[in-house]
């Protein structure tokens, strides 16, 4: 039954799996595009027996890939010749039962609680964003659904081979600390996480110590050193970065990677970013294009400074590859590197950025922090200024 069931399933996440986003929305995996019902207005039971499950998982069993929810990977698989969600489900979790949702891969978001403001998040991702810009707080720390959750999912933790913790920030929900006191041994944990808290002094801390270490993955979200680290991660302190980094190469030395957002404000610094966690142990990063932040995409600046920070990214590329031995490059390979490097060279001339809305917006980060832009990337603010000076951007030349 199951290897017929493999030849015509696309993915096997609608019957493995669920993701719970930060606002209740329940979906197949964090890739999903539809929802399946959201938690504050039905209970976990509904959705599993929901009509749009079900749909979604028959769509699967007749192999109609092309449905809504799957066109991130359809198109991603379009682009890039693969789907890596996708891939590991099939993977890992190919034999499914067509009756029923077994949930053996959870990625579990239970509020946006966040203790940083980071300067390219917003209220949906960070309580603490919500709390700057004065909104009234529709994603609450506390939410009617979160005890029967938890209820249920630990009536079944017993299935769970993987969990996701994601926030918000998930190592300061105590929902997770519950989860990792009671789920199996052999169940693998992810954690992302931006590391600025007293690791050592978590509820949690020795439930962790307690797990095989190699079932354990930290990811944290990182992209700079410093004060400019605590500029870019609004709120944070490196130096208790520092020593939870300490903490995590003396108990997980080989599971820690770097999830780096790449835009102006790292683009110029990342040959000594990659240097410096090389340095420390970690071999492992991703990374991301920032989004829906037009005033510090690369992409919308001259092609003077887009050329020097394709060369700076080449440098990076070029200081994890001497840093690791050769056979071990696969092994360690620069996620999304090679995306970005084919990217920013790409003529886009219509969406230059002009000087007025770049002061604008760097003068909107400024005020969050204990130095300036100007202060701390003297050299970087001084070749933005002079590119722009001379740089009409579309807008101004309708005008």
């Amino acid at each position: 039954m199951s290897e017929i069931l493999q030849k015509s399933v696309y993915c096997t996440a609608p019957f493995k799996g669920l993701t719970i986003r930060e606002d209740g929305h329940v979906r197949t995996c964090c890739a999903g595009k539809t929802s399946l019902g959201n938690l504050n207005e039905m209970s976990i039971g509904d959705i599993e027996r929901s009509p749009m499950l079900k749909k979604i998982q028959q769509q699967m069993l007749t192999n109609s890939s092309h449905s809504e929810n799957c066109q991130n990977c359809v198109e991603n698989e379009k682009k890039n010749g693969l789907a890596t969600l996708r891939q590991h489900y099939l993977k890992f979790y190919p034999n499914i039962d067509p009756s029923q949702l077994e949930l053996n891969f959870l990625d579990v978001r239970w509020n946006n609680t966040c203790n940083l403001g980071c300067l390219y998040c917003n209220p949906t991702f960070s309580s603490t964003w919500v709390d700057r810009l004065h909104r009234e707080k529709k994603i609450l720390p506390v939410k009617a659904y979160q005890d029967e959750l938890l209820d249920w999912i630990l009536k079944q933790i017993h299935n769970l081979h993987e969990i996701m913790l994601v926030g918000g920030e998930p190592m300061l929900m105590k929902q997770n600390y519950a989860l990792l006191s009671k789920l199996p041994e052999n169940c693998k944990i992810s954690i992302i996480t931006n590391l600025s808290y007293d690791l050592e002094n978590l509820p949690c801390w020795n439930d962790l110590l307690k797990r095989p270490p190699e079932m354990i993955s930290w990811n944290v979200s990182l992209e700079n050193t410093g004060e400019k680290f605590e500029y870019v991660r609004s709120g944070s302190d490196w130096r208790q970065v520092q020593e939870n980094f300490a903490l995590l190469k003396k108990h997980w030395p080989m599971n820690v990677s770097l999830n780096m957002v790449y835009n102006l404000l790292s683009a110029f610094d990342l040959p000594e970013t990659v240097q410096y966690f090389h340095k420390i142990g970690v071999k492992k990063f991703n990374l991301f294009p920032v989004e829906q932040n037009f005033q510090i995409e690369l992409s919308n600046f001259p092609q003077d400074i887009r050329a020097l920070a394709h060369e700076k990214l080449k440098q990076a590329q070029q200081i994890h590859l001497d840093s690791i031995p050769a056979e071990d490059h696969d092994l360690y390979s620069f996620q999304g590197l090679d995306a970005i490097l084919d990217s920013i060279l790409e003529n886009n001339p219509t969406t230059t950025i002009d000087l007025k809305e770049f002061d604008k917006k760097i003068q909107w980060y400024d005020q969050w922090g204990r130095k300036r832009f100007a202060d701390l990337w003297p050299d970087l603010n001084d070749l933005v200024r002079n590119h722009l000076k001379t740089c009409k951007s579309p807008a101004s030349i309708l005008k």
